[in-house]
């Protein structure tokens, strides 16, 4: 496994940029410095390791993932570690095909971001594990948007035990954006009920913030599941919004959507 460490590029007020092309990995680990950054990995392949992005990536900084091939037999092919993402920061994996044991992408840590964005678009997206109910295509633990951040999951293709699950609490202010749309999910069951997006925390979408999950396609799976009574929705201020529309079902096997309708609270 390579290791990129950003401390060791002296180039204060500027801008570093780093561009991997046609590379064919073996692992690899970029660290950030708390510098604007703009790391770009592209048309490549990695077929073992795992794709770790570490550390502090300054303001405005941006990671591009595009065009590659990462398929790995560890747990996680991307996975983001002790990782922060600075305000305006934004990070774009497109158009690749993304496959791992337990989680195609990964953020490991609390993920807040403030102004920017992250988005997965265009990719093939694959966990080959089903034996403990929380393999997923793309896994966060606790999300928190605000000024206009946003998180968008839009045209992929998934197959796994989940889709996108959402570990611990979510909470989306002042205009961020969350937001499942025109993804094809292929439920993987073996032992347990698929779903494309799987809540296990309380959620809360307040100052004009935006839930959509929109146009989706799954097989024999529930579009939604939020598991447990003890969770909560809250939606707050003038402009919030939830759409749950234009989503098919190709197979009636399974609920359409799993939740207890007396958590959602309207404030």
């Amino acid at each position: 496994s390579i290791v990129l460490d950003l401390w060791s590029l002296d180039a204060p007020q500027q801008t570093l940029n780093i561009t991997l092309l046609q590379c064919a990995l073996m692992g690899l680990s970029i660290r950030g410095s708390g510098e604007r950054a703009h790391v770009n990995v592209k048309s490549s392949m990695l077929d073992s390791g795992e794709l770790e992005f570490e550390g502090d990536f300054g303001a405005s900084s941006q990671i591009l993932v595009v065009g590659s091939t990462l398929v790995t037999k560890s747990d996680h092919a991307i996975l983001f570690v002790r990782f922060t993402l600075g305000a305006n920061m934004t990070l774009l994996l497109l158009d690749n095909h993304i496959e791992a044991n337990r989680y195609a992408v990964y953020f490991s840590v609390a993920v807040v971001v403030d102004g920017g964005g992250i988005i997965v678009k265009g990719n093939k997206l694959r966990a080959t594990e089903d034996d403990h109910s929380v393999e997923s295509s793309v896994c966060v633990n606790a999300l928190d948007l605000r000024n206009g951040g946003y998180f968008d999951v839009e045209n992929n293709t998934m197959s796994s035990v989940n889709g996108v699950i959402l570990f611990g609490d979510t909470t989306v202010s002042s205009s961020g954006l969350l937001r499942v749309a025109d993804c094809t999910f292929i439920g993987r069951k073996k032992y347990f009920d698929p779903t494309l997006v799987y809540l296990s925390g309380s959620v809360r979408f307040e100052g004009g913030a935006q839930w959509r999950v929109e146009g989706n396609s799954v097989g024999a799976a529930s579009v939604l599941t939020i598991q447990y009574s003890w969770q909560k929705i809250r939606l707050s201020g003038s402009g919030t919004t939830v759409a749950l529309a234009h989503n098919r079902q190709l197979k009636r096997s399974a609920l359409f959507a799993k939740h207890f309708a007396p958590n959602t609270i309207v404030e």
